[in-house]
Protein backbone atom coordinates (compact mmCIF):
# COMPACT_ATOMS: atom_id res chain seq x y z
CA UNK A 1 0.00 0.00 0.00
CA UNK A 2 1.46 3.20 -0.72
CA UNK A 3 1.73 5.57 1.95
CA UNK A 4 2.26 9.73 1.35
CA UNK A 5 5.81 11.01 1.03
CA UNK A 6 6.43 13.33 3.96
CA UNK A 7 4.66 9.93 6.13
CA UNK A 8 7.86 8.04 4.17
CA UNK A 9 10.64 10.14 5.21
CA UNK A 10 9.15 10.70 8.87
CA UNK A 11 9.02 6.43 9.09
CA UNK A 12 12.19 6.70 7.76
CA UNK A 13 13.84 9.07 9.76
CA UNK A 14 11.76 7.38 12.86
CA UNK A 15 12.89 4.06 12.22
CA UNK A 16 17.15 5.08 11.98
CA UNK A 17 17.37 8.16 14.01
CA UNK A 18 16.50 6.12 17.77
CA UNK A 19 18.86 3.21 16.31
CA UNK A 20 21.80 5.85 15.52
CA UNK A 21 20.91 8.14 18.54
CA UNK A 22 20.88 4.62 20.81
CA UNK A 23 24.24 3.53 19.45
CA UNK A 24 25.96 6.90 20.13
CA UNK A 25 24.34 6.85 23.45
CA UNK A 26 26.07 3.18 24.17
CA UNK A 27 29.45 5.16 22.88
CA UNK A 28 29.07 8.26 25.12
CA UNK A 29 28.62 5.56 28.27
CA UNK A 30 31.33 3.56 27.21
CA UNK A 31 33.79 6.30 27.16
CA UNK A 32 31.89 8.09 30.07
CA UNK A 33 32.83 4.91 32.73
CA UNK A 34 36.23 5.34 30.98
CA UNK A 35 36.60 9.29 31.80
CA UNK A 36 35.41 8.46 35.06
CA UNK A 37 37.55 5.56 35.99
CA UNK A 38 40.69 7.75 34.80
CA UNK A 39 39.11 10.69 37.37
CA UNK A 40 39.34 8.33 40.02
CA UNK A 41 43.28 7.08 39.81
CA UNK A 42 43.64 10.72 39.55
CA UNK A 43 41.58 11.56 42.23
CA UNK A 44 43.66 8.42 44.38
CA UNK A 45 46.92 9.19 43.01
CA UNK A 46 46.52 12.53 44.04
CA UNK A 47 45.17 12.09 47.49
CA UNK A 48 48.17 9.76 47.99
CA UNK A 49 50.59 12.67 47.17
CA UNK A 50 49.11 15.47 49.47
CA UNK A 51 48.93 12.71 52.61
CA UNK A 52 52.13 11.43 52.31
CA UNK A 53 53.45 15.10 52.06
CA UNK A 54 51.68 16.02 55.02
CA UNK A 55 53.32 12.90 56.47
CA UNK A 56 56.84 13.63 56.27
CA UNK A 57 56.54 17.36 56.68
CA UNK A 58 55.12 16.57 60.14
CA UNK A 59 58.06 13.93 60.69
CA UNK A 60 55.05 10.99 60.86
CA UNK A 61 52.62 12.94 63.29
CA UNK A 62 49.66 12.75 61.53
CA UNK A 63 46.29 10.60 61.74
CA UNK A 64 47.29 7.38 60.52
CA UNK A 65 43.58 5.92 59.57
CA UNK A 66 40.44 8.02 58.52
CA UNK A 67 37.84 5.81 57.45
CA UNK A 68 37.25 6.06 53.82
CA UNK A 69 40.06 8.71 53.30
CA UNK A 70 42.97 6.53 53.73
CA UNK A 71 45.43 4.30 55.99
CA UNK A 72 48.96 4.59 56.81
CA UNK A 73 50.75 1.51 58.16
CA UNK A 74 54.10 -0.10 58.53
CA UNK A 75 54.77 -3.22 55.60
CA UNK A 76 55.72 -5.21 58.87
CA UNK A 77 52.30 -4.97 59.80
CA UNK A 78 50.28 -4.59 56.39
CA UNK A 79 46.88 -7.24 56.05
CA UNK A 80 47.37 -7.31 52.42
CA UNK A 81 49.46 -6.92 49.70
CA UNK A 82 50.52 -4.10 48.04
CA UNK A 83 48.49 -2.82 44.83
CA UNK A 84 49.39 -0.71 41.99
CA UNK A 85 46.27 -0.36 40.24
CA UNK A 86 42.87 0.87 41.92
CA UNK A 87 40.28 -1.94 43.16
CA UNK A 88 37.20 -2.04 44.59
CA UNK A 89 36.56 -2.83 48.17
CA UNK A 90 33.29 -2.21 50.79
CA UNK A 91 33.90 -0.16 54.02
CA UNK A 92 31.39 -0.80 56.42
CA UNK A 93 30.43 2.74 59.21
CA UNK A 94 29.33 1.63 62.01
CA UNK A 95 27.41 5.11 62.70
CA UNK A 96 25.26 4.48 59.94
CA UNK A 97 25.33 0.79 60.10
CA UNK A 98 25.48 0.22 56.24
CA UNK A 99 28.36 -1.03 54.33
CA UNK A 100 29.49 1.27 50.53
CA UNK A 101 31.38 0.97 48.04
CA UNK A 102 34.66 2.51 47.70
CA UNK A 103 37.72 2.16 45.28
CA UNK A 104 41.30 2.23 46.70
CA UNK A 105 44.80 2.70 45.65
CA UNK A 106 48.15 1.32 47.79
CA UNK A 107 51.29 2.13 46.82
CA UNK A 108 54.22 1.34 49.28
CA UNK A 109 55.91 4.69 50.10
CA UNK A 110 59.68 4.89 52.15
CA UNK A 111 60.22 7.47 55.03
CA UNK A 112 62.89 7.06 57.78
CA UNK A 113 64.55 3.85 56.68
CA UNK A 114 61.00 2.51 57.16
CA UNK A 115 58.90 1.27 54.37
CA UNK A 116 54.97 1.85 54.81
CA UNK A 117 51.80 0.91 52.71
CA UNK A 118 49.48 3.94 51.97
CA UNK A 119 46.02 3.45 50.80
CA UNK A 120 43.58 6.00 49.74
CA UNK A 121 40.07 5.96 49.00
CA UNK A 122 37.12 6.99 47.30
CA UNK A 123 33.49 6.92 47.03
CA UNK A 124 32.15 4.83 43.90
CA UNK A 125 28.72 5.88 45.09
CA UNK A 126 29.58 8.89 43.89
CA UNK A 127 31.27 8.32 41.08
CA UNK A 128 27.89 5.87 39.52
CA UNK A 129 25.47 8.25 40.66
CA UNK A 130 27.78 11.20 38.80
CA UNK A 131 27.64 8.81 35.32
CA UNK A 132 23.86 8.19 35.82
CA UNK A 133 22.91 12.00 35.97
CA UNK A 134 25.90 12.77 33.11
CA UNK A 135 24.00 10.15 31.29
CA UNK A 136 20.59 10.71 32.00
CA UNK A 137 21.01 14.03 30.84
CA UNK A 138 22.15 12.92 27.54
CA UNK A 139 19.68 10.39 26.97
CA UNK A 140 16.86 13.27 27.96
CA UNK A 141 18.65 15.48 25.25
CA UNK A 142 19.36 13.06 22.90
CA UNK A 143 15.02 12.31 23.21
CA UNK A 144 14.37 16.01 22.52
CA UNK A 145 16.96 16.02 19.55
CA UNK A 146 15.18 13.25 17.74
CA UNK A 147 11.61 15.00 18.36
CA UNK A 148 12.84 18.49 17.62
CA UNK A 149 14.94 16.73 13.78
CA UNK A 150 11.34 14.57 13.20
CA UNK A 151 9.22 18.23 13.63
CA UNK A 152 11.78 20.77 11.94
CA UNK A 153 12.33 17.79 9.19
CA UNK A 154 8.23 17.84 8.39
CA UNK A 155 8.43 21.46 8.81
CA UNK A 156 10.99 21.75 6.26
CA UNK A 157 9.48 18.95 3.91
CA UNK A 158 6.19 20.93 3.84
CA UNK A 159 7.71 24.08 2.99
CA UNK A 160 10.29 22.41 0.49
CA UNK A 161 7.44 20.26 -1.13
CA UNK A 162 4.82 22.56 -1.61
CA UNK A 163 5.46 23.59 -5.08
CA UNK A 164 5.54 19.86 -5.97
CA UNK A 165 1.78 19.52 -4.04
CA UNK A 166 0.81 22.58 -5.95
CA UNK A 167 2.22 21.20 -9.18
CA UNK A 168 -0.60 18.34 -8.61
CA UNK A 169 -3.37 20.02 -7.65
CA UNK A 170 -3.62 22.03 -10.97
CA UNK A 171 -2.89 18.73 -12.68
CA UNK A 172 -5.65 17.03 -10.81
CA UNK A 173 -7.87 20.02 -11.99
CA UNK A 174 -7.12 19.35 -15.58
CA UNK A 175 -9.60 18.53 -17.79
CA UNK A 176 -8.32 17.87 -21.43
CA UNK A 177 -11.71 17.93 -22.94
CA UNK A 178 -12.64 22.01 -21.99
CA UNK A 179 -9.08 22.74 -23.63
CA UNK A 180 -7.67 23.77 -20.02
CA UNK A 181 -3.87 25.01 -20.19
CA UNK A 182 -2.06 24.41 -16.83
CA UNK A 183 0.27 27.74 -15.67
CA UNK A 184 3.04 26.76 -13.65
CA UNK A 185 5.43 28.76 -11.69
CA UNK A 186 9.04 29.14 -14.12
CA UNK A 187 10.74 30.15 -10.59
CA UNK A 188 10.21 27.70 -7.27
CA UNK A 189 13.40 28.61 -5.72
CA UNK A 190 13.90 25.03 -6.32
CA UNK A 191 15.97 23.50 -9.51
CA UNK A 192 14.26 20.45 -9.83
CA UNK A 193 10.78 22.08 -9.57
CA UNK A 194 11.56 24.40 -11.97
CA UNK A 195 12.27 21.38 -14.70
CA UNK A 196 9.39 19.75 -13.30
CA UNK A 197 7.01 22.86 -14.12
CA UNK A 198 8.76 23.23 -17.91
CA UNK A 199 8.29 19.58 -18.56
CA UNK A 200 4.41 19.22 -17.13
CA UNK A 201 3.54 22.40 -19.42
CA UNK A 202 4.84 20.87 -22.11
CA UNK A 203 3.21 17.59 -21.98
CA UNK A 204 0.26 19.47 -21.35
CA UNK A 205 0.57 21.46 -24.58
CA UNK A 206 1.19 18.08 -26.37
CA UNK A 207 -1.77 16.76 -24.50
CA UNK A 208 -4.18 19.66 -25.91
CA UNK A 209 -3.17 19.17 -29.19
CA UNK A 210 -3.26 15.57 -29.62
CA UNK A 211 -6.67 15.64 -28.00
CA UNK A 212 -7.92 18.56 -30.61
CA UNK A 213 -6.72 16.82 -33.30
CA UNK A 214 -7.93 13.12 -32.36
CA UNK A 215 -11.63 15.18 -32.25
CA UNK A 216 -11.21 16.54 -35.48
CA UNK A 217 -10.78 13.35 -36.70
CA UNK A 218 -13.57 11.90 -35.53
CA UNK A 219 -15.72 14.52 -36.41
CA UNK A 220 -14.44 14.50 -39.83
CA UNK A 221 -14.50 10.56 -39.93
CA UNK A 222 -17.86 10.79 -39.22
CA UNK A 223 -18.62 13.21 -41.48
CA UNK A 224 -16.75 11.93 -44.30
CA UNK A 225 -17.95 8.21 -43.83
CA UNK A 226 -21.91 8.87 -43.65
CA UNK A 227 -22.21 10.75 -46.50
CA UNK A 228 -21.10 7.96 -48.86
CA UNK A 229 -23.05 5.04 -46.81
CA UNK A 230 -25.73 7.19 -47.10
CA UNK A 231 -25.11 7.68 -51.23
CA UNK A 232 -24.89 3.72 -51.26
CA UNK A 233 -28.43 3.69 -48.98
CA UNK A 234 -30.23 5.88 -51.52
CA UNK A 235 -29.06 4.18 -55.00
CA UNK A 236 -29.43 0.92 -53.50
CA UNK A 237 -33.32 2.15 -53.11
CA UNK A 238 -33.27 3.35 -56.43
CA UNK A 239 -31.97 0.39 -57.91
CA UNK A 240 -34.76 -1.98 -55.92
CA UNK A 241 -37.87 0.49 -57.13
CA UNK A 242 -36.67 -0.22 -60.59
CA UNK A 243 -39.67 -2.01 -62.62
CA UNK A 244 -37.66 -4.83 -64.61
CA UNK A 245 -35.57 -5.73 -61.50
CA UNK A 246 -35.33 -9.83 -61.25
CA UNK A 247 -35.79 -11.84 -57.96
CA UNK A 248 -32.18 -12.88 -58.23
CA UNK A 249 -31.33 -8.81 -58.79
CA UNK A 250 -33.73 -7.95 -55.71
CA UNK A 251 -32.20 -10.58 -53.26
CA UNK A 252 -28.67 -9.39 -54.07
CA UNK A 253 -29.46 -5.88 -53.61
CA UNK A 254 -31.50 -6.66 -50.44
CA UNK A 255 -27.87 -8.30 -49.23
CA UNK A 256 -26.17 -5.28 -50.32
CA UNK A 257 -28.22 -2.94 -48.47
CA UNK A 258 -28.26 -5.26 -45.06
CA UNK A 259 -24.36 -4.84 -45.61
CA UNK A 260 -24.70 -1.37 -46.19
CA UNK A 261 -26.97 -0.79 -42.89
CA UNK A 262 -24.48 -2.94 -40.69
CA UNK A 263 -21.70 -1.11 -41.99
CA UNK A 264 -23.23 2.26 -41.08
CA UNK A 265 -24.22 1.31 -37.78
CA UNK A 266 -20.97 -0.30 -37.14
CA UNK A 267 -19.37 3.02 -38.18
CA UNK A 268 -21.73 5.00 -36.07
CA UNK A 269 -20.54 2.77 -32.55
CA UNK A 270 -17.07 2.78 -33.51
CA UNK A 271 -17.26 6.36 -33.76
CA UNK A 272 -19.28 6.56 -30.43
CA UNK A 273 -16.52 4.60 -28.64
CA UNK A 274 -13.91 6.79 -29.63
CA UNK A 275 -15.58 9.81 -28.32
CA UNK A 276 -16.44 7.96 -24.78
CA UNK A 277 -12.94 7.49 -24.90
CA UNK A 278 -11.86 11.00 -25.40
CA UNK A 279 -14.33 11.75 -22.27
CA UNK A 280 -16.05 13.78 -25.26
CA UNK A 281 -19.13 13.56 -22.92
CA UNK A 282 -18.81 15.93 -20.28
CA UNK A 283 -22.24 17.36 -19.08
CA UNK A 284 -24.05 15.14 -16.77
CA UNK A 285 -27.09 15.60 -14.75
CA UNK A 286 -29.47 13.41 -12.44
CA UNK A 287 -30.92 10.63 -14.59
CA UNK A 288 -34.37 9.29 -14.04
CA UNK A 289 -33.13 5.55 -14.28
CA UNK A 290 -36.38 3.75 -13.43
CA UNK A 291 -38.78 5.69 -15.73
CA UNK A 292 -35.71 5.86 -18.58
CA UNK A 293 -36.30 1.84 -18.55
CA UNK A 294 -39.89 2.15 -18.22
CA UNK A 295 -39.84 4.43 -21.61
CA UNK A 296 -37.48 1.96 -23.36
CA UNK A 297 -39.53 -1.29 -22.65
CA UNK A 298 -42.61 0.18 -23.86
CA UNK A 299 -41.10 1.10 -26.85
CA UNK A 300 -39.22 -2.12 -27.44
CA UNK A 301 -43.10 -3.73 -27.13
CA UNK A 302 -44.36 -1.66 -29.46
CA UNK A 303 -41.48 -2.03 -31.94
CA UNK A 304 -40.66 -5.91 -31.79
CA UNK A 305 -44.35 -7.92 -32.75
CA UNK A 306 -43.06 -11.04 -30.54
CA UNK A 307 -41.38 -9.43 -27.60
CA UNK A 308 -40.60 -11.84 -25.08
CA UNK A 309 -42.89 -12.21 -21.82
CA UNK A 310 -41.05 -9.81 -19.29
CA UNK A 311 -41.19 -9.61 -15.62
CA UNK A 312 -39.85 -6.57 -13.86
CA UNK A 313 -39.52 -5.63 -10.42
CA UNK A 314 -38.36 -1.52 -10.84
CA UNK A 315 -38.14 0.25 -8.20
CA UNK A 316 -38.86 3.85 -8.51
CA UNK A 317 -36.54 7.12 -8.73
CA UNK A 318 -33.65 5.72 -9.23
CA UNK A 319 -31.39 8.15 -9.86
CA UNK A 320 -27.80 8.11 -11.56
CA UNK A 321 -25.59 11.41 -11.95
CA UNK A 322 -24.24 10.88 -16.00
CA UNK A 323 -24.56 11.89 -19.18
CA UNK A 324 -28.09 11.23 -20.16
CA UNK A 325 -27.36 9.94 -24.26
CA UNK A 326 -24.86 7.53 -23.00
CA UNK A 327 -27.32 6.21 -19.75
CA UNK A 328 -30.15 5.93 -22.73
CA UNK A 329 -27.51 3.51 -25.19
CA UNK A 330 -26.44 1.60 -22.19
CA UNK A 331 -29.80 0.59 -21.13
CA UNK A 332 -30.84 0.55 -25.05
CA UNK A 333 -28.18 -1.68 -25.68
CA UNK A 334 -28.57 -4.16 -22.52
CA UNK A 335 -31.92 -4.85 -23.55
CA UNK A 336 -31.78 -5.04 -27.26
CA UNK A 337 -29.26 -7.76 -26.17
CA UNK A 338 -31.89 -9.40 -24.21
CA UNK A 339 -34.49 -9.44 -27.17
CA UNK A 340 -31.96 -10.46 -30.02
CA UNK A 341 -30.31 -13.25 -28.24
CA UNK A 342 -33.55 -14.31 -26.13
CA UNK A 343 -35.13 -17.88 -28.06
CA UNK A 344 -38.42 -18.32 -29.21
CA UNK A 345 -41.16 -17.72 -26.54
CA UNK A 346 -38.69 -16.90 -24.65
CA UNK A 347 -38.92 -14.49 -21.17
CA UNK A 348 -36.84 -11.63 -19.69
CA UNK A 349 -36.60 -10.62 -15.94
CA UNK A 350 -35.74 -6.74 -15.05
CA UNK A 351 -34.79 -5.69 -11.58
CA UNK A 352 -33.90 -2.38 -10.86
CA UNK A 353 -32.92 -0.67 -7.28
CA UNK A 354 -30.61 1.97 -5.85
CA UNK A 355 -27.14 -0.05 -6.70
CA UNK A 356 -27.90 -2.83 -9.35
CA UNK A 357 -29.85 -2.92 -12.95
CA UNK A 358 -30.06 -6.91 -13.83
CA UNK A 359 -30.74 -7.63 -17.16
CA UNK A 360 -31.71 -11.64 -17.14
CA UNK A 361 -33.09 -13.52 -20.97
CA UNK A 362 -33.74 -16.98 -21.78
CA UNK A 363 -31.20 -18.32 -24.71
CA UNK A 364 -28.55 -20.39 -25.28
CA UNK A 365 -25.16 -20.86 -23.75
CA UNK A 366 -22.21 -18.69 -25.42
CA UNK A 367 -19.96 -20.13 -27.86
CA UNK A 368 -17.20 -18.09 -27.21
CA UNK A 369 -15.24 -17.84 -23.46
CA UNK A 370 -17.64 -15.38 -21.23
CA UNK A 371 -15.29 -13.15 -20.21
CA UNK A 372 -14.40 -11.71 -23.88
CA UNK A 373 -18.24 -11.23 -24.28
CA UNK A 374 -17.54 -7.31 -23.53
CA UNK A 375 -15.03 -6.87 -25.66
CA UNK A 376 -15.24 -5.38 -28.94
CA UNK A 377 -16.50 -7.87 -32.34
CA UNK A 378 -17.11 -10.74 -29.71
CA UNK A 379 -20.55 -12.29 -30.40
CA UNK A 380 -22.06 -14.74 -28.23
CA UNK A 381 -23.74 -16.64 -30.98
CA UNK A 382 -22.73 -17.16 -34.89
CA UNK A 383 -25.65 -14.60 -35.74
CA UNK A 384 -24.00 -12.28 -38.67
CA UNK A 385 -26.85 -9.46 -38.22
CA UNK A 386 -25.05 -8.09 -35.11
CA UNK A 387 -21.68 -5.61 -34.87
CA UNK A 388 -20.56 -6.98 -31.71
CA UNK A 389 -20.04 -4.17 -30.32
CA UNK A 390 -23.66 -3.35 -28.20
CA UNK A 391 -22.05 -4.94 -24.89
CA UNK A 392 -18.52 -3.61 -25.50
CA UNK A 393 -20.24 0.02 -25.74
CA UNK A 394 -21.54 -0.95 -22.86
CA UNK A 395 -18.61 -1.50 -20.74
CA UNK A 396 -16.90 1.56 -21.97
CA UNK A 397 -19.75 3.41 -20.91
CA UNK A 398 -19.71 1.91 -17.53
CA UNK A 399 -15.88 2.38 -17.21
CA UNK A 400 -16.40 6.21 -17.65
CA UNK A 401 -19.01 6.27 -14.81
CA UNK A 402 -16.92 3.75 -12.48
CA UNK A 403 -20.00 1.15 -13.13
CA UNK A 404 -19.30 -2.80 -12.64
CA UNK A 405 -20.84 -4.95 -15.59
CA UNK A 406 -20.44 -8.41 -14.99
CA UNK A 407 -22.00 -11.72 -16.96
CA UNK A 408 -23.70 -15.14 -15.83
CA UNK A 409 -25.15 -18.12 -17.05
CA UNK A 410 -26.98 -21.06 -15.59
CA UNK A 411 -29.79 -23.13 -16.32
CA UNK A 412 -30.54 -21.22 -19.71
CA UNK A 413 -30.52 -17.48 -18.02
CA UNK A 414 -27.94 -15.31 -19.31
CA UNK A 415 -27.60 -12.45 -16.78
CA UNK A 416 -26.10 -8.97 -16.87
CA UNK A 417 -25.95 -6.91 -14.22
CA UNK A 418 -24.41 -3.26 -13.91
CA UNK A 419 -23.75 -2.09 -10.60
CA UNK A 420 -23.41 1.62 -9.44
CA UNK A 421 -21.56 1.69 -6.08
Amino acid sequence: MSIKLLQRNTRFLLVWLPVVLLICSGIFFVMLRMHTQHMQEKQLLLKQMNIWKAFVDKAGNIEKHIEGEYDIVEEAGALHNVVDEPMDTVLYYEVGKKSLPFTMLTKKLSWNNENYLLTTYTSSREISHLVIKVFTTEAVILLLLLIAIVVLNQISSRALWKPFFSTMQKLDDFDVTKSQSVKLPSETGTKEFDELNKVVEGMVANTNTAYHNQKQFVENASHEMQTPLAIIRSKLELLINQPNLTERNASLLADISEANNRLSQMNRILLLLAKIENNQFPETESVNLSGLLKKLIAEFKNHYDDFPETTMNIKDDVMLNANRSLIDIMVTNLLKNAIVHNKPLGKIKITLNQSNLLIENTGSSLTINPDELFERFKKGSHETKTTGLGLALVRQICNLYQFTATYSYDNDWHRISVTFA
